[in-house]
């Protein structure tokens, strides 16, 4: 963006129209002689010069020299590679535009330029105001257009930066920059049918975009075309081989579409061998490449991701996914084992107490199987009710008889209908003694 040249037509004409015994100005941008031909040398000279010559300026203050004063500390902190330098040069720089401001708050160069160090700092809230004050997106150039844009979308003030964009588009319909950012604003209205359209355009030009090929994919995915939207993901990840977020939403993708050998082979790329710390500690990812293993034949392969994750991090679906790959591998002792260690943590789902007693007494532990029976039995939904009758039919099998028949006689209390409760209650009265 233009720094220091924007003012010379002006000084140019106030140097050969001024003279020493002209009328004071009315007008506060006019300057004298002295201020022109100081603004004259401050552009000639480099930052470091320029900067001591403003400074060496003893005058009355002028907005157009402060300004200046300005532009030339925000061009040092532009080129130093010193972190402290740099940040006192923005200091003074936001210092002086604010300065400028207070002497002619009609300078919109001084409101891009805080826009300018706020954007330095991050501060994006700060830095779209200040470029809405000073970018009138309709005669602005492009550079300052496509920054207001740009604030303002990381300002997520989406409504400036759809005007800026579009209005900049208008004026500079091949620039690019501003209509990726249109993309970004019509993606987060969820106007996905506009933001496909947007994008393959784009793409037309730019077809070794992976960013485009992103926003394609969720555009597609939105728009039901879900081949699409699996192609624009494997694209992206051909040109973005080793960032790991495109290469776990493919992964995903697969998985839900049934693709579960691809969708394994992308999990072991994103968790590595040995496992990685980050990819072990994000349980999410290890809940869904232990599907992927589970569902695509390797199971030994899931089992062996799961119990590399540290204790301290595995938490309820995972310890669950544990338990269910065991079963799978026929490890009965290992899924006891994690469901164990969640009725310790405190599980209270009637779901995995009667697993968890379907498995206590399949390894003949029929004292514990009773109790989770018991525990599950405890609630009023469906899994209670068959935690119920199982713990009847555990009864019969321990010749329990009037365990069995108050059991049962509660269970048909609350539901008279249930045809397998009447099924255990006749075989109840084959088995029972006379009295």
């Amino acid at each position: 963006m233009k720094c220091l040249c924007w003012y010379l037509p002006l000084l140019l004409v106030l140097v050969f129209a001024a003279a020493p015994s002209a009328p004071a100005a009315d007008s506060k941008r006019e300057v004298t002689l002295e201020q022109a031909r100081l603004l004259t040398e401050v552009n000639k000279a480099e930052p470091a010069a320029a900067l001591e010559l403003l400074r060496a300026y003893k005058g009355d203050a002028h907005p157009l020299i402060t300004l200046t004063l300005a532009q030339t500390h925000w061009r040092l902190m532009s080129t130093t590679s010193d972190a402290a330098a740099a940040r006192l040069h923005r200091e003074a720089a936001e210092k002086a535009y604010t300065e400028t401001l207070k002497l002619d708050a009609t300078l919109r160069q001084a409101h891009l330029g805080l826009a300018q160090c706020a954007a330095a700092r991050e501060d994006w809230i700060t830095a779209s105001r200040e470029a809405a004050a000073g970018v009138d997106p309709s005669l602005a150039d492009r550079g300052e257009v496509t920054f207001l844009a740009h604030a303002a979308l990381r300002a997520q003030d989406w409504r400036l930066a759809s005007i800026a964009a579009q209005q900049g588009i208008l004026r500079f319909p091949d620039d690019n920059t501003l209509r990726r950012i249109e993309v970004t604003v019509l993606q987060h209205a969820g106007r996905a049918e506009d933001v496909r359209q947007a994008v393959l355009a784009l793409l037309a030009k730019q077809p070794d975009d992976a960013d485009l090929w992103r926003h394609l994919a969720w555009a597609a995915q939105e728009t039901r075309r879900d081949d699409e939207a699996l192609a624009a993901l494997e694209a992206a990840v051909v040109l973005k081989p080793t960032e790991h977020t495109l290469r776990r939403a493919l992964a995903e993708a697969q998985l839900a579409r049934g693709l579960a050998h691809a969708a394994v082979t992308n999990f072991a790329l994103l968790i590595g061998e040995p496992p990685n710390a980050q990819a072990l500690g994000d349980a999410a990812l290890m809940l869904s490449a232990s599907r992927a293993a589970a569902e695509s034949g390797a199971l030994a392969q899931g089992r062996a991701w799961l119990a590399a994750i540290p204790e301290s991090g595995r938490t309820r679906p995972l310890r669950l996914q544990s338990a269910r790959l065991a079963v799978q591998a026929g490890d009965e002792a290992a899924a006891a084992s994690a469901l164990d260690t969640l009725i310790a943590l405190g599980e209270q789902d009637a779901n995995v107490l009667a697993w968890a007693g379907s498995l206590a007494e399949s390894a003949g532990d029929l004292a514990r199987a009773e109790a989770l029976y018991l525990k599950a039995s405890g609630s009023d939904n469906a899994t209670a009710s068959a935690a119920s009758l199982r713990l009847v039919a555990l009864y019969l099998k321990q010749e329990r008889i009037e365990d069995a028949r108050s059991t049962l006689a509660t269970h048909l209390a609350k539901r008279p209908d249930d045809q397998q409760a009447k099924a255990l209650q006749a075989q109840l009265d084959r088995r029972a003694k006379p009295r």
